[in-house]
Parts: structure tokens; C-alpha cells; sequence
């Protein structure tokens, strides 16, 4: 029973210490699921935390299911506006495909949440305005979706790239990733979205009737994107077309979709529009757009500056950090490598010493038996000499009288004539002859007591060698050695 215990220990050990982590893989299943099917985040925080902190137990067994817990974790952070613990959780994700790496475990394979990740830092990143930094991720994110199969996130993440290009004035690097595009890529969407990223390269080099163009065939083709709206109606305030700027302002303002950075930018053109409104609606307006600057976009504006900051930290000490991973596992396999081999040091000792003990033991054993065989084969020569002797030897082992030299030759010579017929191969005449030969006595006595001539007793000799499987020449140390054992 106790040996029973020791071994269904572990067992149970394993399989409560493994259900947590179907727990957390479940709920990051039911995350995924929501996202595909429904196209919704899941917003359980509880579960998602629980999810998120135990599979970063278990990050080295698995890799993929770290990744998309800090994926969704980081999505559900991000819509309850905390974007610094967002960014952190995101972070995390993106270490899971390279410790393994350096360990022998399970290595990382679903790029696609990996691209997702890093497309959510690069936006955070526009948010704050670090365009340069968003367009790092962006490329992260890219080079991610370029080891899967969806070409159409690709090209999305490319017009991403060209967007933050955009964004900083680069009209020939932004023009060539659009051009690339536009020569490769035929999902009509993609296509769509390279027109909302002209209209922001156009305004932002200040041609704002190419950005009024650009945006405008950005709805053309069906992609009401509010960041168009934006463009629209910053271009038309730019061109001192106020009518029209109002008109999109106001759009803007009425979309749900429309995040508080463009209506703080709507709210700035329709407070200090002097041509629309009277002073009191502009004061108002005014008041409400600083209330709107010191509430909703200072706070979310410094917490996105220090979830930025976490990542630049993040990458100054990357090298750092894999290097001292790649130090600590090395030093890890060489402990464990070390102890084995001290241990299987130990191990071939002790085997080493008890074989030697074993042939000591061996080889005193075989010397025991050999003086012993010694001791045995001297009496057994003594008693034979000492029948050799008798007078009445070659009447007593007569083929006449086998009966009485069967029971005669079993009382002197340790049962040798039963251990003969044992084997059921000898005639009584050929025992008989075993007997003479175990004897060593002459041939002209073996001829008297069987009648035999020299020629026969040469081939009784050989044929009796010949069944009891040895030569003719050690017949009778055979039969020594069957008589003492």
C-alpha cells in the first residue's frame, strides 16, 4: 500500500497543479472565440487576470497560450483606459516566442496573436504621437503576420506603416509602401484604406485639396473611416472653408466610434469658429474643450506617455534581458549536467566495485571447488587403486554378474552405475566397460572380464566417447567427474 501511494503521489500532485492552466486555457478559448465569431472583447477581469497570471507560470510549457492571455488581458486593459498596465501586459506577450529559444521546450508558434500584440503597441504609440516608435511596431507586427498565411492583415499592417510615415512627413516613404500596395495587394478594403492614408499624408504636407480628394475617395469606395471625417474637416478649416469644416466636425462629433483625441480636435474647430457662433457659444464651447483637455486627454495622454516609456525601457533592455536569460540557462544546464554526471560517476563506482567484488568472490569460489574437485578426484583414484588391487576384481565385474557389480560398484564409487543408466545411451556391456575404464585397469583385464579383443576394446572405447559426446582421449575424465558429482 505504501509503495502504492508513492507512485499515484505525483500523479495527483500533476493533475491539480495542470488544472489551473485548463482554466486559463479555456478562458483565453472563450476570449478567442468572442473575437472571431462575435467580434468582441472579452471584458472578464477577473478571469482573464486569473488567466494572465497563471499561464505566466507556465510561460516556458506554454508559449502560445502566454501570449494570447497577454493579448486579451492587454485588450481589456485598454478599453478601461488603463493603458499603462495595457502596455506592461503587452510586453509580456511579446518575450514569449524568444526564451524558448535558449531552453529546450516548447517553442513558440502562433504569430498571428504576436502581430495582433504588437499592432496595439503601435497604436498606443499614435496615440501618444511617438510616430516613429509606432512605426517600429508596426513593422514588428508585419514581420510577425509574414510567417502566417494572411496576406490581408499583412497589407493592412503595411498601410499602417505608411499612415505613421505620414504622419511624420515622409511623403517619399509613405508613398512608396502605398504604391507597393497598391501593385500586390487586390483585397478591395486594403486598397480603401490606402486612400485614408493618402488624405493624412496630403494634409499633413499641407496640400489639403489632394487630403480633401484622397478622403473623399476614401467614402467613394465605401470605407466610412472617421479618421476621414477628421481629415475633411481639418483640410477645410485649413482652406478657411468653414461651412464645410463645421459640417464635419459636427459629423464627427455625433460618431460613436470617434475617439476623445478627434473630438478634442472637432471641439477645437467649432469653439473658435467666430464666423458660426456667437461669443457666449464660443466661450462655452471653449470651456468645454478645456474641460475635455484636463479630464479625458491630459490624464489619457500621460498614461499613454508612460506606457511608452515602459516600452522604450523594455527595448534598451531586451539584449540585456535575453542575455541574461541565455547566461542563467547555460548556467542551469550545466548544474543539472553537472549533478548527473557526478552522480553517474557515483553510479559507475559503486557498479565497478561490486563487479570486482563479484569476480573476487568468483574467482575464491572456483578455487574452492577446484581444491575440492582436487580433494574428491584423489579419493576416487585411491579407491581405485585400491580395488585394482583385489584379487577377486575380475570375477566381482563380470558381464555375468552385472547385478552384483552394479550394486558393488554404487557402494564403492558413489552411485557411478545409476548415474550411468541415468542417461539412457549405454548398453549394460558398454556401462560395464565404463566401469573398467573408470577403474584404470589393464586391457588384458578388460579383455578377460568382457570377453573382448584389443581390437573391439578400441571401438567400444570410441563409440561410447562418441555417445556420451567427448573424445576417446578424455572418456575418462568424464567419467571422473560423473563419478564425483
Amino acid at each position: 500500500m505504501p509503495r502504492r501511494l508513492f507512485i499515484l503521489l505525483p500523479l495527483v500532485c500533476m493533475l491539480i497543479a495542470c488544472q489551473p492552466v485548463r482554466d486559463a486555457q479555456q478562458t483565453v478559448a472563450m476570449a478567442d472565440s468572442l473575437r472571431v465569431n462575435e467580434g468582441i472583447t472579452c471584458d472578464d477581469s477577473l478571469a482573464l487576470a486569473e488567466a494572465y497570471s497563471t499561464l505566466g507560470h507556465w510561460r516556458l510549457i506554454y508559449p502560445d497560450d502566454y501570449a494570447r492571455s497577454c493579448y486579451y488581458y492587454g485588450r481589456m486593459l485598454r478599453n478601461r483606459n488603463d493603458q499603462v498596465s495595457a502596455m506592461r501586459a503587452f510586453i509580456s506577450g511579446t518575450h514569449a516566442p524568444y526564451v524558448q529559444r535558449f531552453i529546450p521546450l516548447p517553442q513558440f508558434t502562433d504569430y498571428h496573436i504576436l502581430g495582433r500584440i504588437y499592432s496595439n503597441m503601435g497604436t498606443m504609440c499614435h496615440l501618444a504621437k511617438e510616430f516613429e516608435l509606432s512605426y517600429d511596431m508596426y513593422e514588428y507586427a508585419s514581420e510577425s503576420i509574414l510567417q502566417t498565411s494572411d496576406s490581408t492583415s499583412y497589407y493592412y499592417l503595411l498601410n499602417d506603416m505608411a499612415y505613421e510615415l505620414a504622419e511624420q512627413k515622409l511623403l517619399n516613404e509613405s508613398c512608396a509602401l502605398l504604391s507597393r500596395i497598391d501593385q500586390e495587394c487586390t483585397d478591395s478594403d486594403v486598397r480603401s484604406k490606402v486612400w485614408e492614408t493618402k488624405a493624412r499624408l496630403y494634409y499633413n504636407i499641407a496640400s489639403y485639396d489632394s487630403a480633401i480628394y484622397a478622403a473623399k475617395e476614401l467614402y467613394t469606395c465605401g470605407y466610412f473611416a472617421t479618421s476621414g471625417y477628421v481629415t475633411l474637416a481639418q483640410a477645410f478649416w485649413s482652406l478657411q472653408q468653414y461651412d464645410s469644416a463645421l459640417y464635419y466636425a459636427n459629423i464627427v462629433m455625433s460618431m460613436p466610434c470617434a475617439s476623445e483625441q478627434e473630438k478634442f480636435n472637432m471641439l477645437y474647430i467649432l469653439a473658435y469658429n467666430d464666423s458660426s457662433t456667437c461669443k457666449e457659444e464660443s466661450q462655452k464651447r471653449s470651456e468645454t474643450r478645456e474641460d475635455i483637455d484636463k479630464m479625458i486627454l491630459d490624464p489619457l495622454h500621460e498614461q499613454l506617455t508612460l506606457a511608452v516609456d515602459l516600452l522604450r525601457q523594455d527595448r534598451h533592455s531586451k539584449p540585456h534581458y535575453f542575455i541574461i536569460v541565455t547566461i542563467i540557462s547555460f548556467a542551469l544546464l550545466f548544474f543539472v549536467w553537472g549533478i548527473l554526471f557526478k552522480h553517474y560517476k557515483v553510479r559507475i563506482a559503486h557498479i565497478r566495485r561490486k563487479e570486482e567484488e563479484l569476480y573476487r568472490s568468483t574467482q575464491e569460489l572456483n578455487a574452492e571447488r577446484n581444491v575440492h574437485k582436487e580433494t574428491l578426484i584423489n579419493e576416487l583414484e585411491n579407491i581405485c587403486k585400491s580395488l585394482n588391487v583385489d584379487d577377486n576384481l575380475s570375477k566381482t565385474l563380470h558381464i555375468k554378474n552385472y547385478d552384483s557389480m552394479k550394486k558393488f560398484v554404487n557402494k564403492k564409487l558413489n552411485m557411478f552405475v545409476d548415474k550411468l543408466e541415468a542417461k539412457n545411451v549405454l548398453s549394460n556391456r558398454e556401462i560395464q566397460f565404463c566401469v573398467l575404464v573408470l577403474l584404470n585397469v589393464k586391457q588384458s583385464t578388460i579383455a578377460e572380464v568382457l570377453v573382448y579383443s584389443d581390437k573391439s576394446i578400441k571401438k567400444t572405447k570410441d563409440l561410447i566417447a562418441k555417445k556420451l559426446c567427448v573424445t576417446s582421449a578424455s572418456l575418462r575424465n568424464y567419467l571422473i567427474d560423473l563419478a564425483i558429482s
